[in-house]
């Protein structure tokens, strides 16, 4: 039985002779355990191993996502096929293995006092892998009725505005209604040409402005002159990990800066309308020449930014706050903004949802690293609110302020923060930020000819003027001049009205 190797030396396997004494005699100890039962499990463990691996490599279009959910549930055993012979199968008594062991006659040691274990109810490979297709095609119909949800049934968290203690509102000298307005009140009247610069504090100052110092977490509440909610200081979710969430969205669009200018997309000072910084706008737009609503379009390389941007996490959390937002301190605005626009995008299935968890229909990113000129955005719903939130590193105390200048007010924004203000009928911007800093932003908002387009029964008040009888109907849905403007100014909540608002627009 031993073998040599070619230095000479002698070994074998099943020699004991070279072993010490003590190595040389062995004790056998018997159990109650079964190792079939134990082998029976592993095997199990291994099948629900690859059935995941196999769930997780699956595509989406896999044809076992059709079949009816009954058929799968409760699949006949006769259907399967016939199972192996399993290699768990006892060995007869005249296997080698049976033979009495030349050590039997040794004393065996005290039976362990350890509870036995007992195999399992028998379930074949076949079967068993059956109910996890079934487990897998439901999981994907679940994540397909996600994915056909609208952000438009989604209720305000209710714990928000209880874990936050507000600031005491700050009333302004200022009626809304005095707000210029187009004639129909769907958007903003155009300015004069308005010049392409940022308005430094010392010269909001002189000019009458009053500064809000905030701390850009607790909400503090804008009133006009007859109480209406019209600017909302909404802070920061209850979240630690907010400032981080923030931190990400922020290396999202310092990330697309950098490759924007990389590929020569744009170049570092290139002005525009709101300033100098890299805007990335995506969503449903109407206005400006358009002849129906429509989708955004965008050059090749600006799609494919704007698909990083929006598909990052913390860009999306930030959207869905913001949203929230509007449903807390403007509920009938809200609900408003969710009739109408659920009525759109159901009339048009070709118009897509920039996020899941927010009801407007469109965004900017301001790219930085730097502020807005002052500006209206006319094309907005005049009467509609807009959220902003800004971060970067900078001092929200000598710079980045956002200022109202028909309030006169000029309000501390730090990073992180969310703001909602009406952008269509209101002029606004950012003061300058020191040397050295960095500052982003992300609005969402939506625009006026949306709401026109679906209130004159989704189409443009020239085609509804077009037919018969068209001139009757715009009039008698416009009303007298100044009358719709007075509707859309009611849907802004009134400070002591807001907690009777919130219960009949969330718990009717």
């Amino acid at each position: 039985m031993s073998r040599r190797t070619r230095s000479g030396a002698q070994f074998s396997p099943y020699e004991l002779l070279q072993l010490p004494e003590r190595l040389r005699h062995f004790q056998i100890i018997q159990t109650n355990i079964s190792l079939d039962a134990l082998l029976h499990d592993a095997l199990a463990d291994d099948d629900r191993y690859a059935a995941k691996q196999d769930a997780a490599k699956s595509s989406p279009e896999d044809t076992w996502e059709d079949e009816d959910e009954d058929e799968d549930d409760v699949a006949s055993e006769s259907a399967l096929p016939p199972t192996p012979p399993s290699p768990l199968t006892p060995l007869s008594s005249s296997s080698p293995s049976a033979a009495p062991s030349p050590h039997a006659s040794r004393p065996t040691s005290p039976q362990s006092s350890r509870p036995t274990p007992t195999a399992g109810p028998h379930i074949s490979v076949n079967k068993y892998r059956a109910r996890q297709q079934h487990a897998i095609r439901r999981a994907r119909r679940r994540q397909r009725q996600h994915v056909d949800e609208t952000p438009y049934d989604r209720q305000p968290d209710p714990r928000y505005s209880q874990a936050h203690r507000e600031q005491e509102a700050h009333t302004v000298h200022f009626d809304l209604a005095a707000a210029p307005i187009t004639a129909g009140a769907w958007v903003g009247r155009r300015r004069a040409n308005a010049e392409r610069c940022v308005r430094t504090l010392p010269e909001l100052l002189d000019e009458g402005g009053e500064v809000i110092e905030w701390n850009g977490r607790d909400p503090k509440l804008i009133l006009d002159a007859e109480g209406r909610i019209i600017a909302i200081l909404l802070g920061t979710p209850e979240d630690q990990e907010w400032a981080a969430v923030i931190e990400d969205a922020v290396a999202a669009m310092a990330r697309a800066r950098r490759e924007a200018l990389r590929e020569g997309k744009w170049r570092v000072g290139t002005l525009h309308r709101r300033g100098t910084h890299l805007p990335v706008r995506d969503g449903v737009s109407f206005g400006g020449g358009q002849k129906r609503p429509g989708n955004l379009c965008h050059t090749p390389f600006m799609r494919r930014l704007v698909r990083r941007l929006l598909r990052n996490k913390s860009i999306r959390r930030i959207a869905g706050f913001q949203s929230m937002g509007l449903a807390l301190y403007a509920p009938k605005l809200y609900r408003y903004y969710c009739k109408v626009l659920r009525a759109l995008f159901r009339k048009h299935p070709n118009l897509t949802h920039t996020f899941r968890n927010s009801i407007f229909p469109a965004v900017t990113l301001n790219c930085g690293d730097t502020v807005t000129f002052e500006h209206c955005d006319i094309l907005n719903l005049v009467h509609g609110l807009c959220p902003i939130t800004c971060g970067g590193r900078f001092n929200h105390v000598l710079g980045g302020h956002i200022y109202l200048r028909q309030l006169r007010l000029i309000i501390q924004f730090p990073s992180a923060a969310t703001i909602l203000i009406p952008s269509g009928c209101l002029d606004h911007g950012n003061t300058p930020i020191q040397a050295g800093e960095t500052r982003y932003s992300m609005t969402q908002y939506a625009a006026g000819g949306l709401f026109r387009w679906a209130a004159y029964g989704f189409q443009s008040a020239k085609s509804l003027l077009a037919q018969p009888g068209g001139e009757g109907v715009k009039n008698a849905f416009d009303g007298v001049p100044g009358s719709r403007w007075k509707w859309g100014l009611d849907l802004f909540s009134k400070h002591d009205e807001l907690l009777a608002d919130r219960i009949a627009a969330f718990q009717s």
